[in-house]
């Protein structure tokens, strides 16, 4: 394992811990199968000569991200795809059959968005940038990490693309 690829395991456990504290700030915890499923993976891309770190969660990630757009098809509420919505519905104390009114609200509604991907990683660029400040020289993990850093790719899984 190379220094940059050590730097990456570094970096994205200070981001997915970013990621949970802005869950948490956000009270998006009910079940907490989203918060204990944030992880990140590093990809080797380019022939080697490039590193893509993903985020690794449940696949809601997506929504409380992103949110929904109003007048969307509601989400779904049975099979393995509703578990997640169930499974929040019961949390929050509601009856089972409650799942279906849910649904249609956030369909006719939407979810606000809390931009928990790109507020986590300027969080951390941020820690990143001022540590390297306050240290004068800093340390290999800061240096490496703010010269190779591309920032989020343009693809649908909003990955994180170092060179």
């Amino acid at each position: 394992m190379d220094k940059l690829e050590q730097a990456l395991l570094i970096f994205g456990d200070e981001y997915i811990s970013e990621m949970g504290d802005i869950l948490i700030k956000e009270n998006k915890i009910a079940t907490r199968d989203l918060l204990n499923s944030l992880d990140t993976r590093i990809l080797k891309t380019g022939f080697g000569t490039s590193y893509t770190l993903k985020i690794v969660a449940e696949a809601h990630l997506k929504y409380v991200d992103e949110g929904r757009k109003p007048g969307s098809t509601p989400p779904p509420v049975l099979g393995e795809k509703g578990k997640s919505l169930r499974e929040w519905v019961r949390i929050k104390g509601m009856p089972k059959g409650a799942v279906w009114g849910v649904a249609k609200n956030i369909g006719k509604n939407g979810i606000k968005p809390t931009n928990v991907i790109s507020r986590a990683l300027k969080k951390v660029e941020t820690n990143v940038a001022f540590r390297r400040l306050e240290d004068g020289v800093g340390d290999w993990v800061d240096d490496l990490i703010a010269e190779k850093l591309i920032g989020l790719s343009n693809n649908k899984n909003k990955n994180i693309t170092f060179r």
